[in-house]
């Protein structure tokens, strides 16, 4: 009952905050100069838009932390997500004023990644279960750098789904709900911040605000955290298999490597915008939101439906979807030239 309570209450403050900051969107944009200018090439939306999503989101995540920190508790896990992210959705603020560059920007998430994993060996990616082969990998004195390729690669990968309204916020609700349902546990933490990115949503949606780097920055950080977190301590009570990561994370991962395959083949910088995306292909040739946000979510919820009812084995439901993405993407390359 006081859980149910506090839940509510956080909640409730929650939303007042981001409808605070929504409310007064053009004078702290203006201010603090957080907008998105429209170029025509990558941008098409017709305005300068607020950048405030994820100080929005950051707001809420805070929030909730402080709620933590003086009613129940925050062990030393809980601590070091609550710091690395923290600076990513500085690093994410600081690029979306100065549009930093790209190597600077890894550069920053490498030296943080790093400092932080070696403060907490519950973030560490020290041990992968492959149900596949029923085979253990211990990655010893390799896992504080596995871990951090593996953050910046999700980090990046949440970044680059942010090319259309909603899609990046409707990811990250995905990927906390399965978090949540996996746990069990933790439901204040989940439960405000799915909220507060379903609220959050439909201002995206209104082309009212983006969320901007430090928006998907923040978020792809706390999500890899939160899930090398929640793997380590399943890992000691259950063979629980880094397939159903890959299944969870595979198609914006399996996109971005695609798209950066792509540059280097065509000798461009494998880290250069442009509109080669999945989200950005069926954009071009749909050219309705609702569409393409459909048909990007059934590609990304089936394969993780699939396996959440065990309907086949993982290394068939990976295997069926590289097939399916590839004739989408032949398909769609085939109608764009």
């Amino acid at each position: 009952m006081i859980n149910t309570i506090s839940i509510g209450l956080i909640t409730i403050i929650s939303l007042f905050i981001i409808f605070f900051i929504y409310k007064y969107r053009t004078t702290i944009s203006q201010r603090t100069n957080l907008i998105d200018i429209p170029d025509k090439i990558r941008k098409f939306h017709t305005k300068g838009t607020p950048l405030l999503g994820g100080i929005m989101i950051f707001s809420v995540f805070i929030l909730i932390n402080i709620y933590l920190f003086f009613f129940e508790n925050l062990d030393r896990p809980d601590v070091i997500i609550l710091f690395n992210s923290s600076f990513c959705f500085i690093l994410g603020l600081v690029d979306d004023l100065k549009k930093l560059n790209y190597r600077n920007k890894f550069f920053f998430l490498i030296i943080f990644f790093i400092f932080f994993l070696n403060l907490e060996p519950n973030l560490q990616i020290t041990k992968i279960y492959f149900v596949t082969f029923d085979q253990y990998i211990s990655l010893g004195s390799y896992s504080i750098f596995f871990t951090t390729l593996c953050l910046v690669l999700l980090v990046n990968a949440i970044n680059l789904v942010d090319g259309i309204n909603g899609l990046c916020i409707l990811i990250n609700i995905i990927l906390l709900s399965w978090l949540f349902f996996i746990t069990k546990e933790g439901n204040l933490f989940y439960t405000v911040m799915i909220i507060s990115l379903f609220y959050i949503l439909l201002f995206n949606f209104k082309n009212d605000l983006f969320m901007g780097d430090s928006g998907s920055l923040f978020l792809g950080c706390l999500i890899g955290l939160l899930i090398i977190h929640n793997y380590n301590n399943y890992l000691t009570t259950i063979n629980f298999q880094v397939e159903n990561i890959f299944i969870i994370l595979m198609l914006p991962g399996i996109d971005m490597f695609r798209v950066f395959f792509q540059r280097m083949l065509k000798n461009k910088n494998p880290f250069s915008s442009d509109r080669t995306h999945l989200h950005h292909l069926l954009f071009d040739k749909i050219l309705k939101l609702n569409t393409v946000l459909t048909i990007y979510l059934i590609l990304f919820l089936s394969p993780i439906i699939l396996n959440f009812f065990n309907l086949i084995k993982p290394y068939q439901i990976i295997l069926i979807f590289f097939i399916i993405y590839t004739f989408i993407i032949f398909r769609l390359y085939r109608y764009k030239n």
